[in-house]
């Protein structure tokens, strides 16, 4: 059986009829007009996440890139669960529609750590006002110690509940071999040109222990794999939608594997390329042969974890990787032309200004195109959070600021004003073509490419 955990907060057994319960995210309107709150620019006009647009805000706008994408989580709980209204990013007042009509029994909201101030205040009201009996909560908000948790909802889901929420509502639950696969097809502006393609997850969670992570803590081992006749399903459907592209989104994806090799199978056989997140620890794993033998079967673009390249954060945060393994890893991706972007953390417990600064032209060096970048946050559930919080280092419980955007804890030498100069500056130089050649390199290669397209179709005119 798949993994998941409920847990009940009131003594109430109650399970409603399928079609009495609303399934809700957050608004895309979120926090619009408050003057405590700013709406980050994550979620688009027309209700999808813009998985790039927070970590471009600093650039010119002829540079900027951006993603159109469903949340993933809550796709899965859509194609699986039966009966419920879902609302997918709605704007604020179609929730509130909703809820007016007097159709509705529970209210489930999926939510992050950032808008859990919006989901209490929801909770609230929907009992308060619209007479709803139960609200249940699910989401990484649900690791959160706030004590108001505990006030205001009946229910957490921990983890991928597809099962338990459909026990939950009276349906009989599903095993992992019947877990269907969404459409994650996802649209991108990207290093100069507009693509489409579709996202495959065959294996939710994390099975590592980084400290700052909260995926392990979300669904601790990760989720078992789906089935490979869901992943077949969903590439047919893709094949069928005009995808030349997949893009893998496991949190640590292990293509040479098993299962993994079924995977690469699946994907090859179709004519697809791929994209991969993954860890240096897996591409480590096979060494400079499985590198190549992705490469040779589609691999051409990588999201990787960098985090930090100062092997004493690394070591404190149970990273699996050293500062010299990664930089082996990316030279020898770079030979291989595969393109790559990163994650990256500022502001750990020993980073300074200048350790910082000096990173920014490290990470150019290395060849990477794009480097996502947040400030550290201590997330509730993780070791870091609980080491920081016993410190007593955290001194931001706004809980909307818990984006990786603020500084919440008390850093030894950078205050939170900094972190923010800081950010903007990484992001701002790091990600663009004017600082980094490689992004440069395939922003010139991409264009050169359309115009080539362009007159192509010119001529055949």
């Amino acid at each position: 059986m798949p993994k998941g955990q409920v847990v009940k907060l009131s003594s109430s057994s109650y399970v409603p009829e399928p079609d009495r319960v609303l399934i809700t995210t957050a608004p895309r309107d979120i926090y619009e007009g408050s003057h405590d709150h700013k709406k980050l620019p994550v979620f688009t006009n027309d209700g999808f996440l813009d998985g790039f647009a927070e970590y471009t805000t600093d650039i010119p706008d002829i540079w900027k890139f951006h993603t159109r994408q469903r949340d993933y989580g809550f796709a899965f709980l859509e194609a699986n669960v039966p009966g419920p209204t879902f609302l997918h990013y709605p704007f604020n007042e179609t929730i509130i529609d909703h809820l007016e009509s007097g159709q509705y029994d529970v209210l489930c909201i999926s939510a992050f750590t950032w808008t859990l101030p919006w989901a209490l205040g929801l909770a609230r009201m929907a009992k308060s006002e619209y007479g709803i009996k139960e609200v249940w909560l699910g989401g990484y908000a649900v690791m959160t110690d706030e004590p108001l948790i505990k006030k205001v909802f009946d229910r957490l889901f921990w983890g991928y509940c597809e099962s338990l929420l459909r026990q939950s509502i009276g349906i009989s639950p599903t095993s992992n071999e019947e877990i269907k696969h969404p459409n994650l097809i996802t649209e991108a502006s990207w290093l100069g040109r507009n693509t489409k393609t579709g996202h495959l997850i065959f294996r939710r969670g994390c099975p590592n222990s980084c400290t700052y992570c909260a995926d392990p803590v979300f669904q601790p081992g990760g989720d078992y794999p789906l089935s490979i006749n869901a992943i077949n399903q969903i590439l047919d459907f893709y094949k069928w939608e005009g995808i030349r592209s997949v893009y893998v989104s496991n949190q640590e994806t292990h293509m040479l594997n098993a299962f993994g090799k079924e995977v690469l199978y699946a994907i090859k056989s179709r004519g697809l390329n791929f994209g991969m997140l993954t860890s240096f620890k897996a591409l480590a794993f096979r060494g400079e042969d499985g590198m190549k033998e992705l490469r040779d079967s589609g691999l051409s673009f990588l999201l990787i974890g960098l985090e930090s390249l100062s092997d004493k954060n690394l070591e404190k945060a149970k990273r699996k990787a050293s500062q010299e393994l990664m930089e082996k890893t990316l030279n020898l991706l770079r030979k291989l032309n595969i393109s790559v972007t990163s994650t990256y953390m500022i502001c750990f417990e020993d980073d300074t200004e200048e350790s910082i600064r000096q990173s920014k032209k490290r990470i150019i060096d290395l060849g990477i195109t794009v480097s996502l970048f947040n400030i550290t946050v201590p997330l509730p559930g993780t070791p870091l959070y609980y080491s920081y919080k016993e410190k007593g280092f955290i001194n931001d419980w706004n809980w909307s600021h818990w984006t990786g955007n603020h500084l919440v804890w008390k850093h030894p030498s950078i205050a939170p004003e900094v972190a923010r100069e800081l950010l903007a500056e990484m992001r701002g130089e790091v990600n663009h073509p004017h600082y980094n050649p490689t992004l440069k390199s395939e922003w010139d290669r991409n264009l050169k490419n359309i115009r080539r397209h362009s007159e192509h179709d010119s001529l055949r005119i």
